[in-house]
């Protein structure tokens, strides 16, 4: 229910329309790395189910990559905008493609 609640106050806040989308990307923020699977992406950040053992924290600092297809990963730096107990919301710093593609 929580997670529900929060969704729907940060739609009415989101400027860019989230998209489904289903692709995996690494969580890399200090020395820590979690892989995860997106949830939903937008030209202004994106959200994915929380990895199991997740010790981000709202407001980290963090670096995306995203695996698109074998190959070189696209890295895309974010902030981490909210959390819940299955989810993790992120800003991206600078605007990006969907899905994220090298610049």
């Amino acid at each position: 229910m929580e997670d529900l609640l929060l969704r729907e106050r940060l739609k009415e806040r989101r400027a860019c329309l989230r998209v489904p989308y289903a692709i995996q990307t690494m969580v890399l923020c200090d020395d820590r790395a979690w892989c995860a699977d997106v949830l939903d992406l937008s030209e202004g950040g994106c959200g994915i189910f929380r990895p199991p053992g997740c010790e981000l924290q709202e407001g980290n600092v963090a670096r995306l990559c995203f695996f698109v297809s074998p190959g070189p990963a696209v890295v895309v730096s974010a902030r981490i905008a909210w959390i819940t107990q299955r989810h993790v919301g992120f800003e991206y710093h600078d605007p990006q493609s969907i899905p994220p593609k090298p610049g």
